[in-house]
């Protein structure tokens, strides 16, 4: 079958006021599931910007605190670290976080962002098996990769030494890292199934499991660290070990309280059909693991540079590298959203809505980028006035504050066309210009404006980063909104027939 189809344009309204918009579909027949009910509504009447708002609101709500979840599990970690463990041991752990989340977790997470596209695309044209074959298929993959990250981890206090100076402080992160080995798999599989679950709109699922496993993670932070006095291995298996429990729970949860879900799932399982077309999973992966590994990298190498400057300056830059942080949960969380909705209409060929749509979604975006403007500035401001006495260590963050504003802004924003091109399946331009705006203009301008000439510190590093921002949003966006979306739309198709 030609993955050109035949293309019909039917206009039906979609404002009370009688506006309507032009939707290409990709045949006469609507998108349907393997049992003949209609994934995608067509009742383009009933599709405005309040329902479209509405439904990126309540599919994000419970996505937020699902992130921040996995923020307080780090944060756990650091905890147990701080208040039983030398200063020595306290940076061999913030070290070995450091390392797993550039030398593993990033490579997963960029890995499992492929079916963002891949299980959205394919639910969205009613072909429900094939999402649950694209998750099995990524999740092999995870783990396969998951061997070669286990043995860096593995002869990480070797490796490690040839790049730390300090002796101790590489090995105190290489044990980290080794006891952290056996949460891998876990962490793979937890990022693919929470993924299987969003793609159902059911973005709930993650959430239940992450809220049953907080306790558990504290209950082994205080036996194996508080009580055992295990040290860094206790602080690495507390996180391994919960990491492994995720998709346990996540599939009992599919099983015996969200059994709809299983329509899904394929009814006939082969080797040769897991082991296949893994060509369209790496054209996706590969470039979306690169686009998120150099976003991670790049914050991590701006972190540090901060301590060339003075201790005050790094305490105050992680007020404001927290205070970004935790906002930034908030747009991500409708970028998931947004390319789980878009990735359903390209799938079942509606073009011209998503397109619609998706200018509809930078309205938002930019008013959650206003809103963590505000958020950014306020986490700093009391930071200042109430975390710290230090008089210089207060005046370094305050006088971060609209800086780190802007780049909040930004960074709010560049999740809209983020989430766009991963709904779109068009990872490969995303990581692109990723890649080449972070790099040939974010991190050499950020460190020119702190540490160079300007000398503006602090100032300079958030600039340089608000302005990469900025750039790649507009690029992204304009690349991305004038392309056909036909295209999408036909590479889709291609996918569910192989």
């Amino acid at each position: 079958m030609s993955s050109k189809s035949s293309m019909d344009t039917e206009r039906q309204p979609l404002l009370p006021g009688g506006s309507s918009i032009t939707t290409t579909t990709a045949t006469t027949t609507p998108a349907t599931s393997d049992d003949g009910l209609s994934v995608i509504d067509d009742k383009l009447e009933d599709i405005t910007w309040q329902s479209e708002a509405w439904l990126i609101a309540s599919h994000s709500l419970p996505l937020v605190p699902t992130y921040l979840l996995h923020y307080a599990f780090q944060m756990t970690i650091i905890v147990a670290a701080a208040s039983q463990l030398s200063t020595q041991e306290l940076a061999g752990v913030s070290l070995g976080m450091m390392t797993s989340n550039i030398v593993g977790f990033a490579v997963l997470e960029g890995l499992a962002t492929a079916l963002d596209t891949l299980c959205a695309q394919a639910y969205g044209g009613g072909k429900l098996e094939l999402v649950g074959l694209h998750t099995v298929r990524v999740t092999v993959l995870a783990n396969i990769l998951a061997v070669p990250i286990g043995l860096i981890w593995a002869f990480s206090p070797q490796l490690l030494a040839h790049m730390v100076p300090q002796p101790d402080l590489a090995l105190n992160a290489g044990t980290f890292l080794r006891w952290s080995i056996i949460g891998i798999p876990g962490y793979a599989t937890f990022e693919t199934g929470k993924r299987f679950m969003q793609a159902q709109n059911n973005f709930t699922a993650g959430l239940y499991v992450l809220v049953v496993c907080l306790p558990i993670n504290i209950f082994l932070n205080w036996l194996l660290v508080y009580h055992l006095q295990l040290g860094i291995p206790g602080c690495a298996l507390s996180a391994a070990v919960t990491n492994f429990l995720r998709p346990i729970f996540l599939a009992i949860y599919a099983l015996w309280w969200q059994p709809s879900s299983l329509k899904c799932w394929p009814r006939a399982l082969t080797v040769r059909a897991v082991f296949s077309e893994w060509g369209s999973i790496s054209r996706l992966a590969a470039p979306a693991t690169l686009m998120t590994l150099s976003e991670w990298m790049a914050f991590e190498v701006l972190q540090i540079s901060s301590s060339y400057l003075s201790e005050a300056a790094l305490a105050a830059q992680t007020f404001a590298g927290t205070g970004a942080n935790l906002a930034w949960h908030i747009p991500f969380a409708a970028s998931v959203a947004t390319s789980t909705r878009l990735g359903h209409m390209v799938g079942a060929g509606k073009l011209e809505m998503a397109k619609t749509v998706s200018w509809w979604y930078l309205i938002i975006f930019v008013v959650l980028g206003l809103v963590n403007m505000g958020l950014e500035a306020g986490a700093i401001g009391w930071s200042a006035a109430y975390l710290t006495d230090d008089t210089e260590v207060r005046s370094a963050a305050l006088g971060t504050i609209p800086w780190a504003a802007f780049f909040c802004f930004w960074d709010c924003v560049a999740t809209w066309s983020h989430g766009t091109i991963r709904g779109l399946g068009w990872q490969r331009i995303g990581s692109f210009l990723s890649v080449v705006i972070t790099y040939g203009l974010g991190v050499p301008l950020a460190l020119f404006l702190e540490l160079g000439l300007p000398h503006l510190g602090l100032r300079g590093l958030w600039i340089g980063l608000g302005v990469a921002l900025c750039v790649l949003t507009i690029v992204e966006g304009a690349v991305v909104m004038s392309r056909d979306w036909r295209k999408a739309y036909q590479e889709a198709q291609e996918r569910q027939e192989e």
